[in-house]
């Protein structure tokens, strides 16, 4: 995360609250030939190489898996105590010492993200055709497992919460990583049931994160009660910002929109802002749009590039919108 003089000088209004690391593992990368390794609280392996500042996935344990070991497998107790350390004070003090919105971010990687993650991507996608029985058997288990943690999480601190992060990727950069009726048997009943479930416990908007093109599932978003739609990748197909506003505008909210693949590293400080200003024009009015960059800001990014970013969201971005 950004430290906080960094988040005030580009005028950042939001402040995130994130779980605490549970007692039962620890972060704990070990050195290979390869690069840093760990396995985390799932059990699964992730490999960060010496020439990425990023962890990849290269172990699943459930691979091989059959519905019979579901139940013997070791999962993760989301009871743990650890999770919990710090969140109810820090909510509680960004939400009456400040006016900052506050962000939960206890999305444990998705109960989606997180079963094909166990599963490995290709075998996962492979069963929701072949072994429709299993990948139903294995939503089922980590959506419980979630709903327990925000069970938990949102005792504590859901009142203070302005905004609470879900999420998982389905789509790619052209279209949906799975066909909407896929998703329609497999994942939106389950958004349903986990968006009712935490808008029992607080007030807080729902924000669910889906890179790619998601314009064919929007209507079903709305439909389970998400409030917002991140990061809004405008470059990807079908999510042009301004037919997004006509559509939709009024009943989600879109935050992100500032591409990062091209603009962000290779524009001049000119495009940057003026990207910054044709999305303002296109789907700024009458509000529902939270400026910021499709995904993070990644280190090639020039420093004057994020400096023009934020500084022309506070320059453009006042009503009315011209």
């Amino acid at each position: 995360m950004p430290e906080e003089d960094v988040l005030e000088r580009l005028g950042v209004d939001t402040r995130y609250v994130h779980l605490g690391e549970p007692h039962f593992w620890h972060f704990q990368p070990q050195q290979t030939d390869k690069g840093l390794y760990v396995t985390d609280e799932w059990g699964c392996g992730f490999l960060m190489p010496e020439s990425s500042l990023y962890y990849n996935l290269i172990d699943s344990p459930l691979r091989n898996a059959t519905i019979d070991d579901l139940e013997n497998y070791s999962w993760p107790d989301p009871d743990d105590s650890g999770y919990l350390d710090g969140i109810e004070q820090r909510a509680r003090q960004l939400s009456e010492e400040n006016e900052y919105g506050v962000v939960g971010n206890f999305a444990w990687e998705s109960w989606y993200e997180r079963a094909w993650k166990l599963r490995a991507m290709d075998k996962f996608y492979m069963d929701m055709v072949a072994d429709k029985e299993f990948v139903h058997a294995l939503l089922d288990k980590t959506l419980s497992l979630h709903l327990r943690l925000l069970d938990n999480v949102l005792g504590v601190c859901g009142k203070y919460l302005d905004v609470i992060i879900q999420g998982g990727d389905l789509a790619g950069q052209k279209t949906t990583l799975i066909s909407p009726d896929t998703y329609r048997e497999f994942i939106k009943p389950r958004q349903e049931k986990s968006i009712r479930f935490i808008k029992e416990r607080t007030n807080a908007k729902i924000f669910w994160h889906s890179c790619g093109a998601v314009s064919s599932l929007i209507e079903d978003f709305i439909d389970v009660g998400i409030d917002i739609l991140n990061p809004v990748q405008v470059r990807a197909e079908g999510m042009d910002a301004e037919k997004l506003k006509k559509q939709y505008g009024g009943r989600i909210v879109f935050w992100g929109g500032i591409d990062s693949q091209h603009i962000l590293p290779s524009g001049k400080v000119k495009d940057v802002e003026n990207e910054v200003k044709q999305l303002i024009k296109a789907a700024g009015s009458g509000g529902g749009l939270i400026v910021c960059s499709v995904h993070n800001i990644q280190a090639d990014v020039p420093e004057e590039n994020v400096l023009a970013l934020y500084d022309t969201v506070r320059e453009s971005g006042k009503y009315p919108i011209g």
